[in-house]
């Protein structure tokens, strides 16, 4: 039996981890070697190419509506069955009823997915008298009524999922290409998870509701993970992608510790998101002993008022201020996220949220507009307001963050127009926030970089960030 995993993921640069360890897992644990993941092309014509049996198609909210399209398309041209998994499904699985697909997949899909192998290989079909039995389903019955199975408890200890099957992604050809992101230089990079969730519930972030609780791998099979990563692909850096990395002090140490004993910080340097309250000479020591050259933080407003309503009084203006200034006593490159349209927000909040961006110690600034995801405080008030729905029908699409959205504005203290103009302002100072070391970095190009100087992927990437305003 074939299975196919798909991903609709646009975003650039970052491997979609997520089926990674979904096929690394069966691989491991249900001795299961055929799965490909499809990827970054046509998924129709590599379906006609593989002949799976099966299909799995992983969607965020935004990437929903196409899932079911696509999985209409399969349903019409192969008869394969369709399994949706992800956050989407996971948080709305009413949306599952009048969709496509035959099966969905709440919370991790590890364990959940190979059971369902199993059952398939095991009968030709999924049986909803067999699948009653299988935990974190949704599906229909013979009367096309939805049914849940029972949750699937979070895999315990993290570590027992095997490292991402990065082999069946497409690393070379897309993954591993040139970029500066916040490393001191130019290079090779690419990206890790090692933990999931985040100990903070900010009312806006979608992933906390997925993952629950915060879970960590442990720092042995982390520093053996990077070691691979370092070997197979001769890397210059790592992109920690947790939510929070430094959440656990105590594992931090253990992981540098680890990190100096195999001399990898001597090797390549890190790139890791972290949290304003937390960060104090200890952490910033710990960072600096690991070869941590760039830290992210999600700052979000420059407003008390607001910063206090998105994270829940977490965090203050001045923590993030303090945190610019000691990245900056001890070498990090610094990136920070903003978002403008939040409930009750004012010329006066924007403003402060211009003045941090502005913040000489900021060496680069994501923004974005606010948006409502399914599972968050912020989706709930929203369709208080009627502006989203619960409905498949509803345009899931139109939440795709980084664009101006007209219809989606959730702050009615200030009109249509005026927000547009801090919208266009407040986006034109973040790609103003350009680090006047990149022609430095650029000449820090070795000779293993030159193969990748004149790939389709590197000057794809050139241009797109030429356009944007940022040079890579």
């Amino acid at each position: 039996m074939k299975l196919a995993l798909i991903s609709l993921a646009d975003m650039e640069g970052d491997p979609i981890l997520g089926l990674a360890y979904i096929a690394s897992y069966i691989r491991q644990y249900g001795n299961f070697n055929n799965t490909k993941i499809i990827d970054k092309e046509n998924p129709i014509e590599r379906i006609k190419k593989e002949k799976p049996d099966l299909i799995g198609i992983s969607a965020l909210t935004h990437e929903f509506p196409k899932a079911n399209r696509l999985a209409k398309e399969i349903k019409e041209e192969f008869d394969i069955p369709t399994i949706i998994g992800g956050q989407h499904i996971s948080v709305m699985p009413n949306n599952f009823l009048p969709s496509n697909f035959q099966l969905g997949v709440i919370g991790e899909g590890e364990q959940t997915t190979l059971e369902l192998i199993d059952l398939f290989e095991k009968e030709g079909e999924f049986n909803p008298k067999k699948l009653e039995q299988i935990k974190g389903v949704v599906f229909r019955d013979k009367n096309n009524r939805l049914r849940m199975t029972e949750p699937r408890p979070l895999v315990e200890p993290l570590d027992k999922i095997p490292f991402p099957a990065r082999d069946l992604l497409k690393m070379k050809e897309y993954y591993l290409t040139l970029r500066l992101a916040t490393f001191r230089k130019f290079g090779i990079y690419t990206g890790m998870m090692t933990s999931r969730g985040c100990p903070y519930n900010c009312v806006f972030c979608s992933p906390t509701k997925f993952w629950q609780r915060i879970r960590y791998n442990s720092a042995e099979y982390v520093v053996s993970e990077i070691k691979l990563l370092l070997e197979k692909y001769k890397l210059d850096g790592v992109i920690i992608y947790d939510d929070l990395f430094i959440a656990s002090k105590e594992r931090l140490k253990q992981i540098v510790d680890l990190i100096k004993k195999e001399g990898i910080n001597k090797r390549t340097q890190f790139h890791v998101n972290c949290r304003a309250n937390l960060m104090n000479d200890e952490i910033c020591k710990l960072l600096k002993e690991m070869n941590v050259t760039g830290v992210e933080f999600g700052f979000e407003s420059g407003s008390d008022k607001i910063l206090g309503y998105l994270k829940k009084n977490t965090v203050t203006v001045e923590q993030n201020k303090k945190a610019l200034q000691i990245s900056r006593k001890y070498g990090f490159k610094t990136v920070a996220s903003f978002m403008t349209g939040i409930p009750n927000e004012t010329e006066e909040d924007m403003q402060q949220t211009l003045d941090l961006i502005n913040d000489d110690n900021l060496h680069r600034a994501i923004f974005c507009q606010l948006s409502p995801y399914p599972g968050t405080e912020i989706w709930d008030y929203a369709k208080k307001k009627g502006m989203v729905s619960d409905d498949i029908n509803f345009d899931f699409e139109q939440l795709l963050v980084l664009k101006y959205n007209p219809n989606l504005i959730l702050n009615d203290s200030i009109s249509k127009e005026k927000f547009h103009e801090w919208y266009l302002k407040l986006r034109q100072a973040s790609m103003n926030k350009k680090d006047r070391n990149n022609l430095g970095q650029v000449l820090t190009l070795k000779p293993k970089h030159l193969k990748y100087l004149f790939t389709k992927r590197f000057i794809t990437k050139i241009f797109y960030h030429l356009k944007r305003g940022r040079m890579v």
